[in-house]
């Protein structure tokens, strides 16, 4: 095992080297300057419920699972690519310990990425309401996120060529539309898995709450709930990985 640490090193500072990484932290961090403007001469008491309410919609929702999805495709889908994958795979690591590491590279990339959005936002919510506790429940969130689009987008990168928009089409899909109408896709719902660890732990009025078990559907709020389905994911995310890497044993593909 010691080569997972090496392989986690490289693949980081592949995905966060390069200045991509900069507009997506510029993308997740969003939220903040639109907070900022409609705060702006409200009493600060609403500052927290503002807060909540423009980090799900447009945070959670819609950018964090975008931009988690960028940066996830990208853990071994740009080696493939590139065609410096077989390289790799030449050495004598396990296909297995590869997996892990590119997963939990990319968790952890998509994590600073969004992280560093979520800090900004977190500080202008403190500012503006007085409260400096509310960007706890968002950091868990992303967390979630993190990890959640690493299990599916890290092989999505291996097995599709396009996998980027594909998984864009997902989102739009399955997650944006299917989920709202199907009952039975909302338990599959990667924005609604960190939606319920967040609801756990952010401070709610009675209509945020509404709102917020309204998305949720089927989704039960809880933290414990949603960590363990992502550690599930993120152990099928490694186990695939890992014999999509052997299929592609190849150094002439």
């Amino acid at each position: 095992m010691r080569a997972l640490p090496v392989i986690t090193r490289a693949v980081m500072r592949r995905l966060l080297g390069r200045r991509r990484s900069l507009w997506l932290m510029a993308l997740s961090a969003a939220p903040a300057p639109i907070l900022f403007l409609v705060a702006r001469g409200r009493p600060a008491a609403e500052g927290a419920e503002l807060y909540n309410d423009i980090t799900v919609v447009l945070g959670v929702v819609i950018l964090y699972p975008a931009v988690a999805l960028i940066i996830s495709t990208a853990g071994l889908g740009e080696e493939w690519k590139n065609h410096t994958l077989p390289f790799l795979l030449v050495k004598p690591v396990s296909r297995w310990v590869i997996a892990l590491g590119a997963v939990i590279a990319t968790a952890l990339s998509s994590f600073l990425v969004l992280g560093a959005g979520v800090l900004l936002t977190w500080a202008v919510g403190g500012i503006v309401g007085g409260d400096w506790s509310v960007g706890v429940a968002t950091t868990v969130a992303v967390a979630i996120q993190s990890v959640a689009s690493a299990a599916i987008f890290v092989p999505f990168g291996l097995i599709l060529g396009r996998a980027t928009l594909v998984g864009l089409g997902y989102l739009l899909i399955w997650e944006g539309i299917l989920s709202s109408i199907i009952e039975g896709v909302q338990a599959s719902s990667v924005s609604r898995i960190a939606l319920s660890g967040w609801a756990d732990l952010a401070p709610m009025t009675i209509d945020t709450l509404s709102s917020v078990n309204e998305v949720l559907g089927r989704v039960e709020v809880g933290l414990g709930g949603a960590a363990a389905k992502v550690a599930v994911m993120a152990l099928v995310s490694v186990a695939l990985t890992g014999l999509v890497l052997r299929h592609k044993d190849l150094v002439g593909d």
